[in-house]
């Protein structure tokens, strides 16, 4: 059998089933059932590109919501994202739970003001993210004041930070 008698044949049985469908349960019937299978799929898309649409703009507000909190030294603010059992790491340190990583951004702003960040970039892949951001702040003692560029990687549960991780360079140059 050639590709066209065989494309042919497809057809032939397709027809037939057509054919069976409409007369053995009606036109009516199966123009709903073609509607509700486009309506089906349309809402399927929907649902996905809005759920991607969410969660990209959820990930996006947690990073300025956290860099806003930093920049206002305000301890609770930065602690409402984070789930009771999370952990926060930055070079040297491991914070486990909300109340240390509360105590340890109080013992921050208690060494450090004028606290500014901008955030350069916010990737996403499920319930994980990234972020890069520039940070600057003042220490209080000396005037002196330091510049980071810091990439972050978090976890979310819940939509709750679970796990925080810092890669802070202090060495960066500003381009």
């Amino acid at each position: 059998m050639t590709k066209i008698q065989k494309n042919n044949q497809r057809f032939s049985n397709r027809l037939i089933l057509v054919f069976l469908v409409i007369f053995g349960y009606g036109l009516g019937s199966i123009s709903g059932i073609i509607i509700a299978k486009n309506i089906s799929i349309n809402k399927t898309l929907l649902n996905e590109n809005s759920m991607t649409v969410n969660f990209e703009k959820r990930m996006q507000e947690i990073a300025e919501r956290q860099a806003s909190a930093w920049e206002n030294a305000d301890a609770d603010k930065i602690i409402a994202d984070f789930a009771e059992e999370s952990v926060f790491v930055v070079p040297g340190f491991t914070f486990k739970g909300k109340q240390q990583i509360k105590e340890e951004a109080e013992n921050y702003f208690a060494e450090f003001t004028g606290t500014k960040i901008q955030i350069t970039r916010v990737i996403f892949s499920e319930n994980q993210g990234a972020m890069e951001w520039i940070w600057t702040d003042k220490n209080k003692k000396t005037g002196e004041t330091s510049r980071a560029e810091d990439a972050i990687i978090f976890e979310l549960e819940d939509g709750k930070i679970k796990y925080w991780r810092e890669y802070i360079d202090k060495q960066a140059q500003e381009n």
